[in-house]
């Protein structure tokens, strides 16, 4: 009898899990709605049911640009991420051409969700090379925020960063702070 309790319970468990895939794609469903009350309805049920596979549905919808109501939602969601599953989602993000024009957004989640990228120093730096002044501003909040970066990642980040700011643009300033931030971050 007792294998079979435990047999019930492993099936149970199969099927919470199908349960929850479900759940996930229909909240992911919701999201790429064309219908507000939907969408609405999503966002205020991933703080509860939430999981790393939304985050990019939530980012198409920043693209999309959508209603001050949603934004507020998406806001307040993006900003209160507590799972730390959601770094490599939001490493795919940035890496993804497609949301470069919300990189800025990714980075505040980013920091305000306490994701560690310590270990992806050199991905912060090439976004930062190649991105826009509010993306910069952005990698230097994250970069402030790292406690532990790898040394050797570090002093190749500079060397990087020395090439950048000898080029004119319109983020050179920023640039060369953030350099001096790597710097400072190198001594300490």
């Amino acid at each position: 009898m007792g294998n079979q309790k435990r047999g019930a319970l492993n099936n149970k468990k199969i099927e919470m899990t199908e349960e929850r895939k479900t759940q996930i794609e229909n909240i992911i469903i919701d999201l790429r709605s064309k219908n507000e009350k939907k969408v609405l309805g999503a966002l205020k049920r991933i703080p509860h049911d939430g999981s790393p596979e939304m985050i990019r549905p939530m980012f198409e919808l920043v693209l999309a640009g959508p209603s001050s109501e949603a934004r507020i939602l998406l806001d307040k969601t993006l900003n209160n991420l507590k799972d730390r599953g959601v770094k490599e989602s939001l490493i795919e993000l940035l890496m993804d051409k497609d949301f470069y024009h919300v990189q800025p957004e990714v980075l505040n989640c980013v920091w305000q969700s306490g994701v560690d990228l310590g270990d992806r120093i050199e991905l912060l730096i090439d976004i930062s090379i190649n991105g826009t002044y509010m993306t910069v501003l952005e990698v230097c909040t994250v970069i402030e925020n790292i406690e532990v970066i790898d040394t050797e990642a570090l002093s190749e980040s500079i060397k990087r960063m020395d090439k950048a700011v000898a080029i004119k643009s319109e983020t050179q300033d920023i640039l060369v702070s953030l350099r001096e931030l790597l710097l400072e971050k190198l001594l300490d």
